[in-house]
C-alpha cells in the first residue's frame, strides 16, 4: 500500500512529537483521557512490571499541558501513572521520579487516547502469521 498522496485528496501527518521528562507529581489525570474505568489487580500487575524493569516505563505517556502552569494532564497511559503513584505510595520512588512523555496538543492527545484503547487486541485467541 503506497503513503497517502496529499495531491489526490489524503492528508499527511505533519505533526511532531516533543519527548519531554516530567516529575511524577506534575502529572494529572486527564478528564479527557478516554478510558474511564481501571482495575486495582492490573494497576498492581503493571507497578509490579515497572519494578521488575527498574522502574522504566516500556511505552512513554502521552500528555497535554494542564490548566496550571507546569502541571500536564496525562490523556494516555492513565495505568501507567497509577502504577507509578502505588510505587510512590509505596516508598520505591518520589515525587520527582523522572517521566517521558509525548507531548502533544488536545486534539492529537485525545486522538492517541481513543487509539490505544480501541486499536488494541488481546494476546488470547488464534493467530495468523503476516508477513511484510
Amino acid at each position: 500500500m503506497a503513503p497517502p498522496n496529499p495531491e489526490k485528496g489524503a492528508t499527511a501527518m505533519t505533526t511532531t512529537t516533543d519527548i519531554i521528562t516530567i516529575a511524577l507529581g506534575k502529572l494529572d489525570r486527564d478528564p479527557k483521557n478516554v478510558r474511564k474505568t481501571y482495575r486495582k489487580e492490573g494497576i498492581e500487575e503493571l507497578a509490579a512490571n515497572i519494578r521488575a524493569d527498574g522502574y522504566r516505563l516500556l511505552q512513554n505517556i502521552v500528555v497535554r499541558k494542564g490548566d496550571k502552569k507546569g502541571r500536564y494532564f496525562v490523556t494516555a497511559g492513565e495505568r501507567r501513572r497509577l502504577a507509578l503513584c502505588l510505587l510512590a505510595e509505596a516508598g520505591e520512588i518520589n515525587g520527582d521520579f523522572p517521566v517521558e512523555a509525548k507531548l502533544r496538543e488536545e486534539t492529537d492527545a485525545i486522538s492517541i487516547s481513543l487509539a490505544e484503547n480501541t486499536m488494541r487486541e488481546d494476546m488470547l485467541g488464534s493467530a495468523s502469521q503476516l508477513s511484510c
